[in-house]
């Protein structure tokens, strides 16, 4: 039988193919009860016909013994023969994981034993009704809690995948069978047959990992040899290469977008592992849980896929055994007995985010930290010193655990640590949020994939080096004589970034590189990185351009550097390594424990005692003429080639990711002198307003700086020009971005006046603000969007207007730093209020770090903006003021309005 090891290897991708959702497909047919979904029971026969088919022509006895023994219990399922209980599909589950085992293990497949499977299907097909047990440990239910590497073989999803319902009820008893429609009559055979012929196949081929991995190679290799060209050809005026060159450009950018979708996979071939995990585990355990799967069609590539099935199973069964309590607990705590088990997949800032979350009893922080001190983890006084937040973090500590006892499921302290450490290998980060009595929330972040990456080159020491854009926050530009920025904490140096500290690790030592010590103390770039363990800054030299960068495997003599992750070659020819975030922080041995809270909260009241601050791009038109926006609302920078720029219909446009992309002049909107003409490079900010995006040239960067600010709003003020300051001696003026789009693009914006005329009354925004200026710019903003607003110049203030009761209002939106009474104290004393602490609160500030937003949510803040960002911020009170975009749509259409609501994008 073994002859044509080609048809054996084909008989195990096909039957495995089948396979893929036979599990999740049982488990939908047990949540049915006596409502038997006769089309999903066809489907799972098919599959088990199918394998049992093909072993049988290939002479594999036992295969096609148990498939035969299934096949009699699913024909009698779909002829009603038989109505389906726990016992039975426990008995099928783990039948269908032995078929499994023996097909991927074909040569030994008739050794293996297969009476006791055998027996029991056909007694359950005879009318015998095995009763409901434990079911035996399944490969993903009972291993033991170290995570091993990520290599995790997933099946290929089938072309007729069949959505498993969620969320699936697991008890140790059994459960009630969920109503349904009425059955429909089984299919004749004919019937059967014709549905399988007519199976509606797409034009779906299987690709062999490596023809796919050549493929990917390739695309690398054409991809440098781009950067090769655009890097020879920059200096030159060749109007023809240059034309070669950008054909060359777009050609390689689309064979690469199809080669990278060509890898990518749904996550749910992941996710549907999970509900048999939760199912046998809760009988286990003597739980009940719900587990909720949203996001199955999240695509990731196919290496990640494979590589984060085993942490997130270790991330499941904590939250089975750590987190959910028993019914009894549940109902004691006036919970409802059944705990539930929220899995999310969703996109995010060009990365995946996914999230588990549990209605547990959460994380003890106290206990923790005791833990942690008498595991000598952490000293006393760090103990003292850490927050809530930062001791859940402790669990990710090696050898770390709060499991009671020893068990089988948990309790070794060996696994959050692995978990950590896989998904940081990934180029991911993991964070726990938790609060007791309510439960605990995992947070994994990953790329897209891992092939070719974005990254920013950086120079230290006369050597280059690539970080992945990934884990980089932002850049931050220290001049050698801001010695107020740069402290030290107990020996480490640290940079004083908004309020907050943050430890600076420099390139030179941490790398051991040769160089001249005393550039330490010139102006230097610092890096604001951040992974899983750490948040910190990364300072280096100099600063070259983004590049998108395919990733090459170390030599052997660098694989042991915690430092490096890879090598890449940049488009000059040169060789650029690829900096490990994770694995720096590591090395320089982080511990954010040792900062001084005390310290931190001093800096952040000399930074902001009396002044506004705002993080600012600042950028030059003309040499002599200075301008600032608000980082918060840039999208991205990108550099370009003045020649890339062309005009179209009056519009300059720039040819850019495959698409147009409309550009502005500054000299064009507001009283400014043009750029210089002799410029061959120039920068664009790009921005997305209301889901366009649209640039701005910028032709020379000066820096980008957290600047408290004065302004000025009478002396430069225009339209597009929201007012003025003094910074290093010089007047900069400060554009609003979205009047000067607004005038190009009024469609763009329409959508607030169809809210408007739409809404049966004008939505009453309190705005507490201190700041002249921007509570003037706030209410503008409102005011223009259709909302009536009563302002307050502190948070006292707002909350004796709110006591007056002279308006009835709809939204408070409050400044966070203000005199007598701050944000979060105004927004206490409402939420403490029995007749407004439902009433919508917007936190508008220019402080949105974590930290800030964790007291803000601990305070009652229902949303945060920044300051500056006026399309989030009226975005985010039209929805907290209940504005209902889909009714919007209908009434615009019934008013004639539907072509403008469609170029506006709402």
């Amino acid at each position: 039988m073994y002859e044509d090891n080609e048809l054996v290897a084909e008989f195990v991708i096909e039957s495995n193919e089948h396979l893929a959702n036979v599990e999740s497909q049982l488990l939908a047919i047990e949540s049915g009860g006596e409502s038997v979904d006769v089309d999903l029971v066809n489907t799972v026969f098919r599959a088990i016909h199918s394998i049992k088919g093909a072993a049988g022509f290939l002479g594999l006895r036992n295969i096609n013994d148990l498939s035969h023994s299934l096949e009699n219990v699913l024909n009698k399922l779909r002829n009603l023969e038989l109505v389906p209980n726990s016992g039975m599909i426990d008995v099928m589950l783990r039948a269908s994981d032995q078929l499994r085992s023996m097909i991927n293990d074909v040569e030994s497949s008739d050794e293996m034993k297969i009476a006791d499977f055998v027996k029991q299907l056909d007694e359950i097909a005879a009318g015998v009704t095995p009763t409901p047990s434990t079911p035996a440990p399944t490969a993903a239910a009972s291993a033991p809690v170290e995570v091993p590497s990520p290599a995790a073989i997933l099946e290929a999803p089938t072309p007729n995948e069949v959505e498993t319902p969620a969320p699936v009820a697991v008890a140790p008893t059994p459960v009630e069978p969920t109503p349904q429609p009425a059955a429909p009559a089984p299919k004749a055979a004919s019937e059967e047959t014709r549905s399988e012929g007519s199976t509606n196949i797409e034009a779906n081929i299987r690709v062999p990992v490596s023809v796919l991995d050549r493929l990917m190679n390739l695309t690398g290799e054409l991809v440098l040899c781009r950067n090769q060209v655009m890097q020879a050809i920059s200096g030159k005026q060749d109007s023809g290469l240059e034309a070669v060159a950008s054909g060359l450009d777009q050609v390689t950018s689309e064979l690469q977008d199809a080669v990278m979708q060509t890898r990518m996979q749904p996550i749910g071939q992941v996710f549907n592992r999970f509900i048999r995990v939760v199912r046998d585990l809760g009988a286990k355990l003597g739980k009940e849980c719900n587990l909720h799967i949203d996001g199955k069609e999240v695509e990731v590539d196919k290496s990640i896929i494979e590589a984060i099935g085993d942490p997130m199973t270790h991330l499941i069964r904590n939250s089975m055994d750590h987190g959910l309590e028993t019914p009894q607990k549940r109902v004691a705590n006036g919970k409802s007995p059944t705990g539930k088990i929220n899995l999310r997949a969703y996109h995010q800032a060009g990365k995946v985010r996914i999230e588990i979350e549990d209605d547990g009893q959460g994380i003890n922080p106290a206990i923790l930290k005791e833990k942690a001190v008498s595991k000598g983890v952490i000293t006393q006084d760090q103990a003292e010193q850490m927050t809530d937040r930062d001791a859940v973090r402790l669990i990710f500590h090696a050898g770390f655990s709060t499991a009671e006892k020893l068990t089988d499921v948990s309790g070794r302290g060996v696994g959050m640590d692995v978990v950590r450490s896989n998904i940081e290998k990934l180029g991911g980060t993991v964070d726990v949020e938790s609060t007791i009595g309510k439960g605990t929330n995992i947070l994994i972040t990953l790329p897209l994939t891992l092939a070719i990456i974005p990254s920013l080159i950086v120079e230290t020491s006369g050597s280059r080096f690539a970080i992945p854009q990934a884990n980089i926050s932002e850049l931050v530009r220290v001049r050698a004589d801001d010695e107020q920025r740069l402290t030290r904490v107990k020996g480490a140096e640290m940079l004083r970034l908004r309020g907050s500290l943050l430890p600076i690790v420099r390139m030179q030592r941490i790398l051991h590189l040769r160089g001249d010590a005393s550039k330490q103390s010139n102006s230097s770039s610092i890096i604001v990185v951040e992974t899983g363990r750490a948040r910190y800054g990364l300072a280096v030299d100099g600063l070259h351009d983004s590049e998108e960068i395919v990733v090459k495997p170390l030599g052997r003599h660098l694989r042991g550097c915690k430092c490096l992750s890879g090598a890449t070659i940049l488009g000059d020819g040169h060789i650029a390594l690829i900096l490990d975030v994770s694995g720096i922080g590591a090395e320089a041995k982080l511990d954010l424990t040792d900062q001084s809270e005390l310290e931190a909260k001093r800096i952040q009241e000399d930074l902001h005692a009396g002044e506004e601050s705002q993080s600012l791009l600042m950028f030059t038109n003309h040499p002599q003429e200075n301008f600032a926006i608000p980082m918060s609302v840039v999208l991205r920078v990108e550099r370009i080639r003045v020649s890339q720029i062309d005009t179209v219909g009056g519009l300059e446009v720039l040819q850019y990711r495959g698409s147009s992309l409309p550009v502005m002049r500054l000299e064009n909107n507001i009283n400014a002198r043009p750029a210089p003409s002799e410029l061959e490079s120039v920068f664009v900010v790009i921005f997305d307003i209301n889901g366009y995006e649209v640039g701005l040239i910028a032709p020379q960067l000066k820096d980008i700086q957290n600047v408290a600010m004065h302004i000025d709003a009478t002396t430069f003020r225009e339209t597009g020009v929201c007012g003025s300051f003094v910074y290093d001696g010089q007047a900069i003026r400060l554009l609003d971005i979205f009047k000067i789009v607004e005038k190009h693009r009024p469609e763009w914006f329409e959508h607030h006046k169809v809210a408007a005329e739409t809404r049966s009354h004008d939505p009453i925004v309190l705005l507490a603000e201190d700041s002249d200026f921007f509570r003037r710019q706030v209410r503008g903003f409102l005011e223009e969007a259709g909302f009536q607003v009563v302002d307050a110049e502190d948070g006292q203030v707002a909350w004796e207007t709110l006591q007056q009761g002279e308006y009835h209002f709809d939204l408070i939106v409050t400044d966070i730093e203000m005199p007598r009474m701050n944000g979060f104290e105004l927004s206490r004393k409402v939420r403490n209020s029995d007749k407004w602490k439902n009433m919508p609160i917007v936190a508008l500030t220019s402080l949105a770090s974590d930290e800030h937003r964790r007291e803000g949510e601990e305070a009652g803040i229902d949303d945060y903006q920044i300051k500056m960002d006026r399309e989030r911020l009226l975005s985010s009170v039209s929805r907290l003021t209940q504005t209902d975009v889909e009714t919007l749509r209908r009434q615009a259409m019934r008013d004639g309005k539907a072509r403008e609501l469609s170029t506006a994008g709402v």
